[in-house]
């Protein structure tokens, strides 16, 4: 059997997902069973972590595993993740070569590595973690990249469908926020791809000038077609909040400012009304609210929407355990 990674949330078709959101449940609850017995994980950190990292580590115990951090920026070698280069520069290790090792290692490899360079094109192509999946012969997974975030969007979908039971035909927005530091993309590229792959009617509401990646939006609306669900786009908070069932806040940064952060934080200074709060909240059909954490409060959101009822936040913060026992079994089964 061909070893299976998890790189983007495209990775997983309806029926797939579907699998995964049940057998999340089955597991709810279960310790120390014996899935993983006798194998290891390894987790490889390029940027900081918190409920990623503690998350892994749980469901790999609970599954009977055993699991290894390694920090990138501490502990390994600078890597080169391109082929057939004159490695004469900073690197001093070819990922080939740390793939194929840490494949005699360890059982299954999470990689999160969050780069910005002055590119978009250069780092939406996201060369680290594609190359560990090319030449390792172990299953891959991405733990957060500038472009996906799947394991942390399968929690979501677990703690929308325990709260919704049916997520088809349910209105689901995703909200722009501001933020001080220009955010990655991935929990919102991963989060409109799944929902959209369950059918939900799914709205994006962001200022002008924040628009996501074309070819995630492509993939978004295709999923939507074929799954009977419906896509849209406003540029006003309140309009995309209005009647949704699901109100998921998250900042992510502009792409036409990708090389430029300090034209960016001129630009949002306009913005600081793009925030959740109560009048918001009010405008929605009783909406859940979500946010994948960090969240910066009063900026992203208010303490009282934050502190609310509504908010399923550690909800979905408990749900990644869950998911990825479902994720690693279904991976490494």
């Amino acid at each position: 059997m061909s070893k299976r990674d998890l790189l983007s949330a495209s990775d997983l078709g309806r029926e797939e997902l579907e699998n995964i959101l049940e057998l999340t449940e089955q597991m709810r609850g279960k310790r120390n069973t014996k899935v993983l017995d006798g194998r290891t994980i390894g987790l490889l950190f390029f940027n900081r972590s918190l409920r990623t990292r503690v998350s892994f580590e749980v469901a790999t115990v609970q599954l009977g595993g055993h699991c290894i951090n390694i920090f990138a920026d501490k502990e390994i070698y600078d890597m080169e993740p391109e082929d057939q280069v004159v490695m004469d520069g900073k690197a001093e290790e070819h990922v080939k070569d740390a793939a194929h090792t840490l494949s005699r290692y360890v059982d299954a490899l999470g990689i999160r590595q969050l780069r910005r360079t002055e590119s978009w094109e250069m780092d939406r192509h996201e060369l680290l973690l594609h190359s560990y999946a090319e030449h390792a012969n172990i299953p891959i997974i991405n733990l957060e990249s500038t472009l996906e975030h799947p394991c942390q969007a399968v929690a979501d979908m677990v703690t929308m469908k325990r709260n919704l039971l049916n997520l088809k035909g349910r209105k689901f927005t995703l909200a722009w926020s501001d933020n001080p530091k220009p955010k990655n993309m991935g929990p919102c590229h991963s989060v409109l791809t799944l929902a959209a792959t369950l059918g939900m009617d799914v709205t994006i509401a962001h200022p002008l000038g924040f628009e996501l990646d074309e070819e995630i939006m492509t993939t978004v609306n295709a999923r939507s077609e074929d799954s009977g669900g419906s896509l849209r786009v406003v540029n006003d908070l309140a309009e995309g909040a209005r009647g949704t069932d699901v109100l998921y806040s998250r900042s992510w940064g502009a792409v036409k400012y990708w090389n430029d952060p300090e034209r960016e934080a001129m630009v949002k200074r306009s913005l600081k009304s793009w925030l959740i709060d109560k009048e918001t909240m009010d405008l929605t059909n009783n909406a859940l609210f979500m946010h994948p954490l960090p969240l910066r409060r009063n900026v992203a959101a208010s303490d009282e929407v934050v502190d609310s009822p509504r908010s399923v936040i550690y909800d979905q913060a408990e749900n990644r355990v869950h998911a990825q026992k479902a994720i690693l079994a279904h991976l490494m089964g």
